[in-house]
């Protein structure tokens, strides 16, 4: 399905989320995800354990694309080790078991590959973002501003786009040929998209993962070998799996809902943790079907008294609660529903899982 299809189908539920969103008065594919794994008739290719938790809790399809290869075992261009990686069309999913964190799963620095081979001495023509409010990345000597900054702020920021690498400039894309203004991350590479101005796909990320991929194993390279179908382990700070009619749900990571399990017409709460104090977060939901319903305008924490619903391991930055009360159009997608947190200084991201029932 298209970014443009995708925006038509779910024009009312945009306009929905922001009606039925209300904050507590403080001053203030196709087939739904089951257990461990799911398959996408899209591309004929599955997806599981961490890596779908992590799918669904950063921009699913919209930020992700569809997963185009199965896990396989491949030296990193980055430190020389081995590691299961799974290629999505926009990014390729590495699982590191060393660390010691919730989420395992790191994503590769495509962004840095792709513009040290095509610019190995800088891309031409750029030119720096100097828009009111726009910041300068000491770490790599670049600029971010205006609509690109937004959407960095908006869409994980640090730990899903990495810092700019290059300033803006335009470039013939890879897939359709047109030109496009963009800007290299090291996980990601930002298009512009005028012609869909005032929607949430003004800015567009790169199929890196998709090029990457065709780079490796399909332009003269061998079909990469698939390691044993094994199931994650799952790390013993995670907290267990809710039963819903859904199945299984998958295990929150630092946010909780008060109830699992929603049918249309009913509220449901949620809190999110591990936040800067003041911090503005933006959030967004992923529905079974992968697309996502966001952004929603920035918010920010509240402290943990205000909130009823419980949140772990973390005790600081609490956001909460945010109320939704759903509408018959959210019965219309059952199934297993995520809710993204990302705070715009830390990168941190928090996610909530919940069953919409008929």
């Amino acid at each position: 399905m298209t970014e443009s299809r995708v925006h038509l189908r779910f024009k009312w539920l945009y306009a929905a989320i922001a009606l039925l969103l209300v904050l507590p008065a403080l001053g203030s594919s196709p087939a739904a995800a089951q257990g461990d794994s799911r398959t996408f008739p899209e591309t004929g290719k599955t997806v599981r354990g961490q890596f779908l938790q992590y799918w669904f809790g950063n921009g699913g399809l919209a930020q992700q694309g569809f997963p185009i290869s199965d896990e396989l075992q491949e030296r990193s261009d980055t430190d020389g080790k081995t590691y299961t990686v799974q290629y999505f069309e926009r990014a390729t999913f590495e699982m590191h078991p060393e660390l010691t964190s919730v989420n395992k799963v790191l994503l590769q620095l495509l962004g840095v590959f792709s513009y040290s081979q095509k610019y190995p001495s800088g891309a031409p023509g750029q030119q720096p973002n100097t828009s009111p409010g726009s910041i300068l990345y000491s770490q790599t000597g670049k600029r971010l501003g205006g609509t690109f900054l937004n959407y960095w702020q908006t869409h994980g920021g640090l730990a899903q786009q990495g810092y700019p690498i290059s300033d803006e400039f335009t470039e013939v894309s890879y897939l359709d040929g047109k030109t496009y203004r963009v800007q290299y991350f090291e996980r990601a590479v930002f298009e512009f998209h005028p012609e869909n101005a005032g929607t949430q796909y003004e800015v567009l990320l790169s199929q890196l993962g998709k090029f990457r991929f065709d780079q490796k194993y399909r332009a003269g390279g061998q079909p990469p070998a698939q390691p044993p179908a094994q199931p994650p382990a799952q790390p013993p700070s995670q907290p267990p799996a809710q039963q819903t009619a859904c199945g299984n749900l998958p295990a929150n990571k630092d946010a909780a809902s008060d109830k699992a399990q929603v049918r249309a017409g009913e509220t449901i709460r949620f809190a999110a943790g591990g936040f800067a104090e003041g911090e503005p977060i933006s959030f967004w939901f992923t529905l079974p079907t992968g697309d996502v319903v966001g952004t929603a305008r920035p918010i920010t924490p509240r402290d943990v008294e205000d909130t009823d619903v419980e949140v772990t391991p973390n005790n600081e930055g609490i956001l909460g609660p945010l109320t939704f009360r759903t509408t018959s159009e959210f019965a219309a997608f059952p199934g297993v529903w995520a809710i993204t947190f990302s705070g715009a200084y830390t990168g941190h991201t928090a996610v909530a899982y919940f069953c919409v029932t008929k």
